[in-house]
C-alpha cells in the first residue's frame, strides 16, 4: 500500500551546510522512490529554539489541510514536535546525540544535552514507533516499553552516488598531487566529539614511517562531492568519542575506501571482516600503526560487497515496514 507520510526534521542540507542532515534527505528521497507520498516539515532549530514551538502549530495546520497516515520525525526534538498532536501515529528516529548527549570536550556531555536526552526519553515513551541507528543506542532508552518497540535500522547508502572511483581520476578532479598519501577525516573539525585532534596526532605519528602521509579534512562539502574525496584518499580515519551510526563509515565502505576506526557506534560492526579495514584504540600510536598497514598494502577494501544489505532502497523498505507495523497496531 501507499503510505502518506509527514516527515518532520531539524536536519536537512542547506546551501551553507550542504552535508547537514544529508542522510535524512537521502532516506526521505528513497522512501518516495518506493512509491510513497512524502511531505516535509523543516524546523530551523539551530536558528532559534522558538522554532520548535512554532513548528507545533505548523504541523497541526499540515495535518488539518491534508490526510496523512503517519508522522515520521528525525531526531528527538523533532519527535517532541511530532508528539504534540494526536491526529496521526508517530514514528521517531533517534540519530545519535539525542540519546547519547553532546560532548563537552572534556570526556563528558553538556548540561544542556542532559536535559534534552531526558526529554527525548519521554518522546520515545510517547511515540508509536521508535527507530535507533545502532544496537548500542537501544540500551540508552531508559523505559522498558520504549526499548521493546525500538527497531535498529542504520541509515542506508546510495550505491549510485557512493561508488569506487579511480584514484588518479579523483585526484585530478580535485587538483590533488599524486605523490601524497591522503588520510580522510570525514567530519566537522569544530565538533569536539569528532576528535580531529586525535586524528591529527595519529597522522603525525604515521609520518615517521610514511612521510608523504597527510590528513585531508572534509568539511562543508555537498554530498555529491564526497565520493570523489573518498576515491582520492588512501584511507579514512574515524576518531569520534561516540556515534549513533556513522554514515561516513558506510559511505566509505561503498567506495571501497579502507577504514581505520575507534569503537564508536556500530563502526566496528560495519567494518568487521572487511579486507584492509581495522579496529583501533583511541591512541595515536595504535591508529598510526593501523593506518600504516593500509598504506603499506596500497589496496582498496572489499567494503562494497560487505554492506549490500544497507543499500538505500533496502533500508527504505525496512523503514516502511515500521510504518506498516504501527498502522496495523493502530
Amino acid at each position: 500500500m501507499t503510505v502518506v507520510i509527514c516527515m518532520v526534521t531539524n536536519m536537512y542540507p542547506t546551501e551553507e551546510q550542504p552535508g547537514f542532515g544529508a542522510f535524512v534527505k537521502s532516506q526521505i528521497d528513497s522512501i518516495a522512490a518506493e512509491g510513497h507520498e512524502v511531505s516535509l516539515l523543516l524546523i530551523g532549530g539551530r536558528a532559534s529554539a522558538w522554532n520548535y514551538a512554532a513548528a507545533i502549530g505548523r504541523l497541526r495546520d499540515m495535518l488539518n489541510e491534508k490526510h496523512f497516515d503517519i508522522v515520521h520525525a528525525h531526531y528527538g526534538l523533532s519527535g517532541l514536535v511530532a508528539c504534540m498532536q494526536r491526529a496521526c501515529p508517530v514514528v521517531v528516529s533517534f540519530c545519535g546525540d539525542d540519546l547519547l548527549g553532546t560532548s563537552n570536550g572534556r570526556g563528558g556531555v553538556t548540561f544542556k544535552s542532559r536535559g534534552i536526552v531526558w526529554v527525548d526519553q519521554l518522546v520515545a515513551l510517547r511515540a508509536d514507533g521508535v527507530i535507533v541507528k545502532s544496537q548500542k543506542m537501544r540500551p540508552r532508552l531508559r523505559f522498558a516499553s520504549a526499548r521493546e518497540k525500538a527497531v535498529v535500522i542504520p541509515n542506508g547508502v546510495d550505491f549510485g552516488l557512493f561508488r569506487p572511483i579511480d584514484r588518479e581520476i579523483a585526484r585530478k578532479e580535485l587538483g590533488l598531487p599524486r605523490d601524497k598519501r591522503y588520510v580522510l577525516f570525514p567530519s566537522m573539525p569544530r565538533e569536539p566529539r569528532k576528535r580531529v585532534d586525535l586524528a591529527r596526532d595519529a597522522v603525525e605519528v604515521l609520518k615517521n614511517d610514511h612521510p608523504a602521509a597527510e590528513l585531508l579534512v572534509l568539511d562543508k562539502k555537498p554530498q555529491r562531492e564526497v565520493p570523489v574525496y573518498m576515491g582520492a584518499c588512501d584511507a579514512m580515519i574515524l576518531t569520534s568519542d561516540w556515534e549513533g551510526s556513522a554514515n561516513v563509515v558506510k559511505e566509505a565502505m561503498a567506495c571501497n575506501l579502507p577504514v581505520v576506526s575507534v569503537d564508536a557506534g556500530d563502526a566496528w560492526e560495519i567494518i568487521a571482516g572487511t579486507a584492509h579495514c581495522y579496529e583501533a584504540k583511541r591512541d595515536p600510536n595504535d591508529l598510526a600503526a593501523k593506518l600504516g598497514q593500509v598504506l603499506s598494502a596500497g589496496e582498496r577494501s572489499t567494503g562494497r560487497d560487505r554492506i549490500e544489505h544497507l543499500e538505500l532502497s533496502a533500508v527504505a523498505r525496512r523503514v516502511v515496514g515500521v510504518y506498516e507495523a504501527v498502522l496495523t497496531k493502530g
